[in-house]
């Protein structure tokens, strides 16, 4: 009785259905959240009003202790330094550039309705809007952070209108630049600069006849009758926000909070709806239902509770932060899906569900896979440890979002390059090949003894025939096999899961239209040998420093003009072997090791060799059948103690005139590769299988 009395006072049991996942809410003035055990769990602290947010009572409703407002206000320092909020200036040039954006489109939709026969006030009347969304509505204005802008339109203009009427109206206009349609986009979209600022803007046209300047939000479900897909997509973004921002406590304190755990999730590489981490959204979602858990607590006090409940969440329930509005019985709305997955085998299989607030709910999370849930809860662990230190007084706050050495992590990389000719192209092609890294994940992830980690962060480079060039980058962590106590090289074919990948590039739709615009390169590499545009974030260099040359006498002109006496250099042959010459090859094997960059977090136990000389994937003009695919040449063998590594066996005639690349996106024939194995003390070559 005792033991079930401390777990309800410290809020620690099991939640039935969407309440709180693996957290009891309760109303009492104690710490919750699954508690620190007894001196924290059972803290004294005052009690605010008893108030209810969301599907569950708060856990708490204790009021902020003095200790933990002295860490708000460490905690908004840090804020201020390292995560700054747009100034005056810059909300004014965002506020100049809407209301010009504005304008363009209400001239636009009266040229459209004049064209179409429409009486003169009957055209201007017929109105438009302009709504934002994303950070931007959340008020999370950033620095040099772009706008997610929504045109409404009534039911006349059509998405092609928007796509060249539009379009060519934005092009004429001086303060535009980079203006970048995508149609075919699955959310189709407009990115631009107007005026500096740069805008996403979508289309939805609403089956209104004018849209009315009194239009202030678009909460009201009948404004999707009868909408297509892509409409009620384009109107969710608004729609969520708006649901956000009404079912938090405090708007403030919920700002505050999202803004740190924005800036952690950047910095530690898990912010990307689209290769399986959480996107925006999300996280927003997820700083509202803790803000629900405890109204009354600090943006510090809530970002200590946000890990901490999440670290124990049961994901077998979904977060929600209001109920669930089921399959609407009104004309006009009953072809909408709503996330179910009572009704629905495939919502059973969603990982991490994180369901959006507005009509028609869905999953915020679909793309996570085991991968990328796993790299999630352990940043959460992580983050939610670092935190306790914070409190006690032995870490600060950036050391939560402190950047992840990414490029220092692994020994071995996939490197996916994305090349075009035309930012428009580039924009339509990136966007493709990211949507579906995702599987490449899912693939890769399948082999037992490798570890996958994507990085959201890409990087432009220059390349010498191809003006716009962006690479992607995943972690590869490869165990050593098991015999006994001893380990034993893991023979690792990325062949198969890299072939799929490109079978599913292949089939863009848009492939055909593009040919000999744009192409794929993804090949394998070590750290060491990652292009030089990668950013150096480890302790040590990638690459070993090059050594001085080696040189008997002076080499300054004015040194040798005093020397006293030439003297003839013996040949590199004779030399004794106390020789400096004969010295070099020690001294550059030392300076090897010692220039060899250290694994940093997480260390990789037992890191295997991977012996590789080419890429894993060229391109060629078309796809090779599954049957001409050659054995991959990712092999992995641990390092010879004391025997002497053998000769690589030659490479034969195919391989040595396969080109390292060519021109569009298939995988080319490469022969196998030599690999060196160690198993049960003895060293053999022999050829991948």
């Amino acid at each position: 009785l005792a033991v079930l009395l401390l777990g309800r006072r410290a809020g620690i049991g099991m939640a039935d259905g969407a309440n709180a996942g693996a957290i009891v809410p309760h109303a009492g003035g104690g710490d919750g959240g699954g508690g620190d055990g007894a001196a924290q769990g059972l803290e004294d602290r005052e009690v605010g009003a008893p108030v209810r947010y969301g599907v569950t009572d708060p856990i708490s409703l204790g009021l902020p202790t003095q200790a933990e407002v002295a860490l708000n206000a460490q905690l908004a320092e840090d804020m201020r330094r390292d995560a700054p909020l747009a100034n005056q200036e810059d909300i004014s040039a965002r506020t100049t550039a809407l209301v010009e954006l504005h304008r363009l489109v209400r001239q636009w939709i009266y040229e459209v309705s004049v064209r179409e026969g429409m009486g003169e006030e009957a055209s201007k009347s017929a109105g438009a809007k302009i709504f934002t969304f994303g950070s931007y509505r959340l008020g999370l204005i950033s620095r040099g952070s772009d706008i997610d802008a929504l045109c409404l339109a009534p039911r006349h203009i059509s998405r092609e209108s928007f796509f060249s009427d539009l379009v060519a109206k934005l092009v004429k206009h001086p303060d535009v630049a980079d203006l970048t349609p995508v149609e075919g986009a699955y959310t189709p979209i407009i990115k631009m600069k107007m005026g500096g600022v740069e805008i996403d803007l979508l289309f939805a046209r609403l089956l209104l006849q004018e849209v009315p300047e009194s239009l202030e939000s678009l909460n009201d479900d009948d404004l999707l009758r009868n909408l297509d897909d892509k409409t009620v997509r384009s109107l969710n973004g608004c729609r969520v926000a708006d649901h956000i921002l009404a079912l938090v406590p405090d708007a403030e304190k919920f700002r505050d909070t999202l803004r740190l755990i924005k800036i952690w999730a950047k910095r530690r590489g898990i912010y990307s709806n689209v290769l399986g981490f959480y996107g925006g959204i999300t996280w927003a979602i997820l700083v509202a239902r803790v803000c629900q858990l405890f109204p009354y607590f600090t943006p510090a006090a809530s970002a200590k509770r946000f890990f901490r409940v999440y670290e124990r969440w049961n994901w077998k329930n979904p977060v929600v932060l209001c109920p669930i509005r089921e399959q609407s019985n009104v004309a006009g709305l009953m072809a909408f899906k709503v996330w179910n997955p009572k009704q629905y085998p495939h919502d059973r299989m969603h990982l991490m569900p994180i369901i959006t607030p507005a009509f028609p709910s869905m999953n915020s999370t679909h793309n996570v896979t085991e991968t990328t849930k796993r790299v999630i809860m352990t940043e959460i662990s992580r983050a939610a440890k670092i935190l306790e230190q914070v409190e006690q007084g032995t870490a600060e706050f950036p050391d939560v979002y402190r950047p992840l050495p990414f490029f220092s992590m692994y020994k071995h990389y996939l490197h996916i390059e994305v090349l075009a000719t035309s930012p428009q192209v580039f924009l339509r092609w990136m966007g493709w090949v990211e949507s579906k890294l995702r599987h490449l994940v899912r693939h890769v992830e399948r082999i037992p003894s490798v570890q996958v980690r994507p990085w959201p962060n890409h990087i432009q480079f220059s390349d010498p025939e191809w003006p716009h060039a962006q690479a992607a980058f995943m972690g590869l962590t490869i165990e050593k096999g098991m015999e006994g106590d001893k380990n034993y090289g893991n023979t690792v074919n990325l062949r198969q899961p890299v072939t799929g990948f490109v079978e599913i590039i292949n089939s863009w739709p848009d492939r055909a239209e593009m040919a000999g615009q744009c192409d794929m390169r993804i090949k394998h590499v070590k750290r060491r040998d990652l292009p030089d545009y990668v950013p150096e974030d480890g302790p040590t260099p990638r690459r070993r420093p090059a050594l001085p040359p080696i040189s008997d006498g002076p080499t300054d002109p004015a040194e040798q003009a005093q020397a006293p006496l030439a003297v003839e250099k013996r040949p590199l042959a004779e030399a004794p072997t106390n020789s400096p010459a004969a010295k070099r090859p020690k001294a550059e094997e030392a300076r090897a090791v010692a220039a060899e960059p250290k694994t940093t977090e997480p260390p990789i136990a037992q890191q295997p060799r991977v012996v590789e000389a080419a890429p894993i994937v060229a391109a060629s003009e078309a796809p090779l059948a599954p049957a001409a695919l050659a054995p991959a040449q990712v092999v992995a063998a641990p390092a010879p103690a004391a025997v002497p590594a053998p000769v690589a066996a030659p490479a034969t005639a195919a391989a040595e005139q396969a080109p390292a690349s060519a021109a569009a996106i298939a995988v080319a024939p490469v022969a196998p590769a030599t690999v060196l194995v160690k198993k049960k003390g003895r060293i053999a070559v022999k050829l991948a299988q």
